[in-house]
């Protein structure tokens, strides 16, 4: 019996010493945090899509319809709707969808007027080089800029990558210098 006692004994010592390092959520709720809701004040960004951004920069979170990740998007005002952001770009250019969450049909947007760089969709079959000068066409998509405006999209920083030739996929790796749209 003394040797049950002992055990019994030595098994709660041991659970006393695990338990002064364990942390509970329910004891410890100042180390655990609830806080992982996709509209969270924009305080954390995560870095998934390789996107580099300022700690000045100002997501905007708007609703979207189609698929406008890592592409231009363009801000659509309909008196029946909520204003949302579709696919877009040339002139009606808003900004850059860097994330999106398919449950709340939120996308995170960063204005055009920003610094940015990281990978971005682009048109197929572009022949996109290292350090051309790249606008986005009507589908959001990064295109070569052959025409002698002023305005400037982007500029790649590598060549263009193709990740899948039958969905036709294509990514480049792009520096955007805070557009100031196009001149009057």
């Amino acid at each position: 019996m003394s040797s049950i006692n002992e055990l019994v004994t030595q098994y709660e010592e041991k659970a006393k010493a695990l338990k002064k390092q364990m942390k509970n959520p329910t004891n410890d709720s100042s180390t655990f945090s609830n806080k992982v809701d996709f509209r969270d004040k924009n305080l954390h960004f995560a870095n998934q899509g390789g996107t580099v951004t300022s700690r000045h920069d100002k997501l905007e979170n708007f609703f979207f319809k189609g698929y406008p990740y890592k592409r231009g998007v363009k801000r659509v005002v309909d008196t029946e709707y909520e204003p949302h952001v579709e696919v877009g770009g040339e002139d009606h250019i808003y900004g850059i969808c860097i994330d999106i969450d398919e449950f709340t049909s939120t996308a995170s947007i960063l204005p055009i007027t920003n610094e940015f760089t990281g990978y971005l969709v682009a048109k197929q079959n572009s022949s996109i080089k290292r350090k051309d000068k790249l606008k986005f066409d009507s589908n959001g998509e990064l295109e070569k800029d052959t025409s002698n405006n002023s305005k400037i999209n982007a500029i790649a920083l590598s060549d263009v990558i193709d990740l899948d030739a039958e969905k036709k996929i294509c990514l480049v790796h792009v520096a955007i210098y805070g557009n100031k749209g196009k001149p009057s």
